[in-house]
């Protein structure tokens, strides 16, 4: 196997990463099913299921709109651990997903649900380089005002990305509102909802249609895990344009000091669409339309992420 030749300059590190001390905030949205899992076997269930041995299946009817403030992003392991740190504003769309393994010709589920983030966005360079390249999460630069901060009165965050309106030769790439979070005058607060991060939706016992799923829910519910995976789409282009490594990569993470959730003052939240994005319809939801959420709370915790691994390449 070909070594990784690391430069001083790139950004490109890998894990183990820690993060500590980091602030959730956390809206569900309805979604629609179908859509997610259109996601699912588009970006998930590549290649043949003979040849992956899983599928992934969506579950859940809604998602999770989370923004996340990092005060430090730690490289875990040397030489990166000696080299500093990094600090990050992130926003992402995430959903619950649960893997069926293929055995015996029948189909059998994990004994965890897995989450999936079809769309981050973050304002650190460096995070979303390695993000992409290292990972495989579709990270994407992104603009937030103003900065991210529980307390803030009135509670207004607006994250931005550079997105085309429009196709056609007069289109210029430039930085709009893909999310606006603005108060909600003259409604009371939801109150904090009850459960441990990340699980927190399911908590709230969800209408889940597969009765196989029913069932394995409620036995995942009642032993939640201390840590969760990740699951997402790792590819690389080769020139001049096909892909030449692609990949499902299975990621886990660690949290550690979670919190209680605490309610968040009421807000709307409107998500934009654009030619090059399309969040409302990739998700199933309303565009450009204030939206109030199911669920909304903050936490705080600590983080650490391993490395990932390649669950199935696709050659």
């Amino acid at each position: 196997m070909i070594s990784f030749i690391q430069r001083i300059d790139d950004p490109e590190i890998p894990p183990p990463y820690r993060f500590p001390g980091i602030t959730i905030m956390s809206f569900q949205l309805p979604a629609t099913l179908a859509n997610l899992q259109a996601f699912c076997d588009e970006l998930l269930n590549i290649g043949s299921l003979a040849d992956r041995g899983f599928e992934y299946r969506a579950f859940t009817d809604f998602v999770d709109l989370e923004i996340v403030t990092y005060p430090k992003m730690l490289f875990d392991q040397p030489p990166f651990s000696n080299m500093g740190y990094a600090t990050q504003q992130e926003l992402y769309f995430r959903f619950y997903v649960w893997k069926f393994n293929l055995i015996g010709g029948l189909l059998f589920p994990d004994p965890f649900p897995q989450l999936f983030f079809p769309f981050i966005y973050v304002d650190n360079s460096w995070s979303m380089i390695s993000g992409r390249n290292v990972i495989g999460f579709p990270k994407v630069m992104a603009q937030f005002r103003p900065t991210p901060m529980l307390g803030a009165n009135p509670f207004q965050i607006t994250a931005s990305a550079l997105v085309l309106k429009s196709f056609s030769a007069a289109s210029q790439l430039d930085w709009q509102p893909i999310v606006q979070i603005n108060p909600r005058k003259g409604v009371a607060a939801l109150k904090a909802p009850k459960g441990r991060w990340p699980w927190v939706g399911l908590a709230v016992k969800p209408n889940i249609a597969d009765p196989h799923l029913k069932v394995q829910s409620s036995a995942f519910m009642a032993d939640l895990p201390s840590m969760f995976s990740t699951v997402q789409l790792k590819q690389f282009r080769d020139l001049p344009a096909n892909a030449c490594f692609q990949a499902v990569v299975n990621t886990p993470f660690t949290p550690s000091k979670i919190g209680m959730p605490k309610a968040l003052p009421p807000v709307t939240i409107t998500v934009n669409s654009y030619a090059t994005l399309d969040i409302p319809g990739a998700l199933g939801f309303a565009s450009a339309t204030p939206l109030q959420p199911t669920l909304q709370y903050s936490v705080t915790l600590d983080m650490s992420m391993g490395n990932g691994v390649d669950l199935f390449v696709n050659n």
